[in-house]
Parts: C-alpha cells; sequence; structure tokens
C-alpha cells in the first residue's frame, strides 16, 4: 500500500504516491480513466521507452510517445511533435497524459497537457530522483528556447504523481 501525501490547492489538489513499487496504482489508475471512457497517452523519452517500459507504462491501452532524451528535448519542436502525437491519437478534452521519465518529460509532457485543447489532465511518473524530488510537483511545466531555459511554459498541476522509489535506478549504458 503506498503512502500518500496530498497538495491542497483547493479545486487543484493531487496526491503524490510514495512506495518502492507503483506499477500496480498506475495501472489501476489507468484502468480506472479508461473504464470511464477516457483516452490515455504516455509521454516519455527513448531510453525510458526501452530500459522500463513495462514497468513505467504498464498498460497496453495507453498510446506512446517516445521522443528524444536530454535537455534538447525540452524544445518548441518537441513541444509540436507531442502535440501532433496527441492530435493523431485523436485525444479528447476528457483525456489524461502521463508523463514518465525525468524533469525533461515532465516538464515536456506537463506543458504539451496545459496546451493540447487549452488543457487536459496530466499524472506524473518520475523516475529521476531530480524528477522526483523537484519537478514532478508543483506545476511548474515548460520548454526552452534558444534565448534561454525555461522561457515559455505555464502552471499546470497533474492530477497525481507516482514517485516509485525503486524506479530510481542508474540507467545501464
Amino acid at each position: 500500500m503506498p503512502d500518500v501525501l496530498t497538495v491542497n490547492l483547493n479545486e487543484r489538489s493531487y496526491p503524490i504516491l510514495f512506495g518502492p513499487d507503483l506499477t500496480a496504482a498506475v495501472r489501476a489508475k489507468v484502468d480506472g480513466l479508461v473504464a470511464a471512457g477516457r483516452r490515455v497517452a504516455v509521454v516519455t523519452d527513448r531510453n525510458v521507452a526501452a530500459v522500463r517500459a513495462r514497468r513505467c507504462a504498464p498498460c497496453s491501452a495507453m498510446r506512446r510517445d517516445g521522443g528524444g532524451a536530454g535537455e534538447e528535448t525540452k524544445s518548441l519542436g518537441e513541444l509540436e511533435r507531442v502535440l501532433e502525437f496527441l492530435a493523431a491519437q485523436r485525444l479528447d478534452r476528457g483525456a489524461a497524459i502521463f508523463a514518465v521519465g525525468g524533469g525533461v518529460i515532465g516538464d515536456l509532457g506537463g506543458f504539451a497537457a496545459a496546451s493540447y485543447l487549452r488543457g487536459i489532465d496530466h499524472f506524473q511518473v518520475p523516475t529521476t530522483l531530480l524528477a522526483m524530488v523537484d519537478s514532478s510537483v508543483g506545476g511548474k511545466t515548460g520548454v526552452n528556447l534558444r534565448a534561454g531555459k525555461n522561457l515559455a511554459g505555464a502552471f499546470h498541476q497533474p492530477r497525481g504523481v507516482f514517485i516509485a522509489t525503486g524506479l530510481w535506478r542508474p540507467c545501464p549504458a
């Protein structure tokens, strides 16, 4: 049973679940959304998709976007690619995004959720220590511009955060 901490923001409140393996909790959330008739997509990077796909995205009902990896992924070009992916999947206003990865993916996925159809729900599944303690909470989302870091973005609170401490392991080279 995971531990739960609630971020109290009135109607924008959300739970943060903690535990060594939250695969069942993520699966239950996805299954609940799908059972309610909602579409679900995953935004991740190619490293997470290759190394941790079964643990991080445990539901075949999800559609996956596995783009680049690293800070260069946090760009307007990648944001456009993610938004086009969401449109190609025909996600509607009831859809939800699961951002599965480090802080770059959390920022990119959260900003895509804030931007697509003027805002859809998103969930954070951080896979790095920094993302677990910083970027997955607080609703800070965004991308970099050539002029500097995080110059385009929005505050868009997640609907939930799944901090699976067992995921925090160095990725194999």
